[in-house]
């Protein structure tokens, strides 16, 4: 049985979709090397990019993916979205975690402190719509 909707759902799962959609492009969009894309990074971002380790790459593919099926199954009220969003959260925190303090060359050398800022700022992104799906349902309005 399903709670009444707040007022703050559907926006929420608006905005977390959008959110989430930027981060499929932007992976879908790297690794098809798409030129309008790719024609915003300098050339030692794109090789620092396609150096990366196969994990991390996997962790960025499986944090996005999971991100937009997350927020998918938010707005269908399906009850383990909170989980598919938790693990979409973990895996963003990985990424970050690599390139902040194990990336070589230094995510900062390449891509300075707006790079770090977005990095950041995805993953506490991330954190909030898994805390906000936890919490919808425990109020079950995702049931």
């Amino acid at each position: 049985m399903f709670h009444p909707t707040p007022w703050h759902f559907w926006p929420v799962v608006t905005v977390a979709f959008v959110w989430h959609l930027i981060g499929v492009i932007d992976y879908t969009a790297t690794q098809l090397s798409f030129d309008f894309w790719m024609a915003m990074v300098t050339d030692r971002q794109e090789t620092f990019i396609e150096t990366m380790p196969d994990w991390i790459d996997g962790a960025w593919a499986f944090g996005v993916w999971f991100g937009l099926l997350g927020v998918l199954l938010m707005a269908f009220r399906v009850a383990f979205a909170p989980l598919i969003l938790g693990l979409s959260f973990i895996s963003i925190l990985v990424l970050v975690i690599w390139l902040l303090f194990f990336a070589t060359p230094s995510l900062v050398s390449v891509s300075g402190p707006v790079g770090i800022s977005v990095i950041v700022l995805s993953a506490l992104i991330s954190l909030l719509i898994w805390l906000y799906a936890r919490a919808m349902h425990k109020e079950r309005v995702i049931n």
